[in-house]
This record gives C-alpha cells, structure tokens and sequence, in this order.
C-alpha cells in the first residue's frame, strides 16, 4: 500500500478561491477573520488571539510546512486577492491514510459558496496530492450551514460525539462527517 504524500509548497486554484500558503501580508485578514465576533462564537474554544500571538505562530506554521512527511496544512483561502478565510488539513493517521480537514470562512463572505468550494478543494488536496484515504470532519449539531458545506462535497455523516470539545467552560457535541477516497465526493 502507498503511503502518504507531502505537498509543499500548496497552491490550489478553486472557481472563485485558491487555497494557498499564508504569507506576512497576511497578518491583518487573518487577525480580522479570528477576531470576528461571529468566528469567536461558532469556531474558538478560546479568546480571540492578537495581532502578535498570530504573527508569532506563522513561523511554526511555515516550519511545518516544509515537513517531510507534511502533517499540517494551514492555507489560506483568498478570493480576488483578498483573503477570506482559511482551510486546514491535518493527517491524523499516516499508517491509515487518514485525515481530517477544517475551515473558516469571514462572515461578510458567508452565503457565496466559498465555504463549499474550500472544503472541495481540501478534499483534492487530501486524496490527490497527499494520498489519503479517509477524511473526517466535525462540526457543531446546530451549525446547519456547515453541514450543508460536507454533505455539497459528499461526506456523510456517521454520528454525534457527546461532550466531544470543552469550550468556554461548556461541553460541546460534536456531528461527525467522513467521505473515503473511493466515494463519489467534489470540489463543489
């Protein structure tokens, strides 16, 4: 059985977005999409980070990036040039082939599509460049617009985790997503 594969350096073009790696210029749009009320409430388990925490996590980010096997996929999501979000891929299991992918999207860019096609073009990532099998996601029981987002791409759902994240001091559950490499799936 193959293993897995590195991607370095990421840059994979959507309809409307391109998946890429974060660069300085950078710094303002991610603080403005980690700082925003509505992407504290429904994603951060904690306090939104400052300018400085963020600026000081990049460099770990771009050493990750040049790992071998790559593990860790932080991209940024950019539209016209602009970022408007971002995606991530993480292998969970290299010996299984098995990863999970996330994503954010500003709340001004909401309701486009963009959360759809970024979740699609994880998915090109994990099973074309990386070599996954599997790729499971999760996403809040009453953040129905996500759902939505997994099941456009073809993943289905498999289950609810109870108390799944501890988040502000309450236990969160966790609706469970997945799709196989040989499952009909999109970039939406």
């Amino acid at each position: 059985m193959p293993g897995i594969r590195s991607a370095h350096p990421v840059r994979l073009p959507g309809r409307r977005c391109l998946l890429r790696e974060w660069d300085d210029d950078d710094l303002v749009a991610m603080h403005a999409l980690y700082s925003d009320p509505r992407v504290v409430e429904r994603v951060l388990d904690e306090s939104p980070p400052s300018v400085d925490e963020i600026q000081a996590v990049l460099p770990a980010w771009r050493r990750a990036a040049q790992d071998s096997p790559r593990l860790s996929y932080r991209l940024a999501a950019a539209s016209a040039d602009r970022v408007v979000g971002l995606g991530t891929l993480t292998v969970t299991s290299p010996e299984h082939r098995r990863g999970e992918i996330g994503y954010v999207i500003h709340p001004d860019h909401w309701g486009r599509g963009l959360g759809t096609e970024v979740a699609g073009l994880l998915l090109r990532l994990a099973f074309e460049q990386v070599g996954l099998h599997r790729v499971e996601a999760t996403t809040r029981p009453d953040h129905a617009a996500s759902w939505r987002v997994l099941e456009k791409v073809g993943m289905r759902q498999e289950g609810i985790s109870r108390d799944h994240f501890f988040v502000r001091g309450a236990w969160w559950d966790s609706v469970r997503y997945a799709v196989l490499a040989t499952d009909p799936w999109s970039v939406g």
